[in-house]
Formats: C-alpha cells, structure tokens, sequence
C-alpha cells in the first residue's frame, strides 16, 4: 500500500470483513472510497479464513467488522471511524 497515494489512510492499513454484497459493509466501502482511504475487502463468504479471523476479533459474524491496527469496529459507525482516521 503506498501511503503517498492515500493521505487518509492510517499506516497501520485497514481491512473491512463482511460479505461483499451485504448493505452494511457497502456502506463501508462508500464512506471510504468518498474519503479517499484505501482498504483491503476480506470476503466472509468466499474465504472460510476470513470468517474466521472475524469471528476471532469480533466474537460474532453478522455484522461487517473493520480493522485498523489494534482497533476493532463492529458495525459501521461514521462518527468513530472518522475519530480514528487521519485528518486531510
């Protein structure tokens, strides 16, 4: 990930769990494709790992789950992700 071509986004990179076509996780990728924060889509549905591993951070598997560095964001809530994200 090259950081330069992404201002907002935070060093320590992002990955979004969630099921590709579910509507909260595009309401994720919509908020930060509009703020210019690259992120990395782990696909629930096509990749048993990823369900796992968002299970393993979340403790549940029915809501998208976002991770940024140590910090684990269950659901999409604008207000905390934008706390967490670098200012443009």
């Amino acid at each position: 990930m090259c950081i330069c071509a992404a201002p907002l986004t935070p060093p320590e990179g992002v990955t979004v769990y969630g099921y590709h076509q579910a509507r909260d996780y595009q309401d994720v990728r919509n908020f930060f494709e509009n703020r210019g924060v690259l992120f990395e889509h782990a696909d629930t549905e096509r990749d048993p790992a990823n369900l796992q591993r968002m299970v393993e951070l979340s403790g549940q598997q029915n809501a998208v789950v976002i991770e940024i560095g140590k910090k684990i964001f269950i659901g999409f809530s604008p207000d905390e992700l934008d706390r967490v994200l670098p200012k443009g």
